[in-house]
């Protein structure tokens, strides 16, 4: 495994970094692929990769900007799969203002049964 996983941001994917050398997960963007399962399919390989070496150095940070229905499921499925296999930290970033990003967080930390820090944003 390469020490750094990374998908440039495009107009319909987040920037995605993954740095196996930190155990760090960065996902930051909206997330609205023609082809969800691809997009997920390549995360998804790389992350479980990692935890099998490194179950107990995982830090995830997502800080989203939008995802559609689909994309809501899947990061609901991979956020299953990841705290299945390892403890991470999760960490759920969102702008001072945008409620519904700050609820989806606390959603899906309900929907795993797993803890998620749920960070505002300082406005620059």
């Amino acid at each position: 495994m390469e020490n750094k996983f990374i998908i440039p941001k495009t107009n319909q994917t987040p920037l995605v970094e993954f740095d196996t050398i930190k155990g760090t997960f960065h996902m930051q963007g909206k997330i609205i692929p023609e082809n969800p399962m691809e997009f997920f399919a390549q995360i998804n390989n790389s992350v479980e990769e990692y935890i099998k070496a490194h179950p107990d150095n995982l830090e995830i940070n997502m800080q989203l900007d939008y995802f559609n229905t689909v994309s809501s499921k899947m990061l609901s499925k991979f956020f299953q799969k990841v705290v299945s296999s390892s403890k991470p930290t999760l960490n759920w970033y969102y702008e001072k203002d945008d409620i519904e990003l700050k609820e989806a967080g606390e959603d899906y930390a309900t929907i795993i049964n797993y803890p998620i820090n749920i960070i505002e944003l300082e406005e620059p």
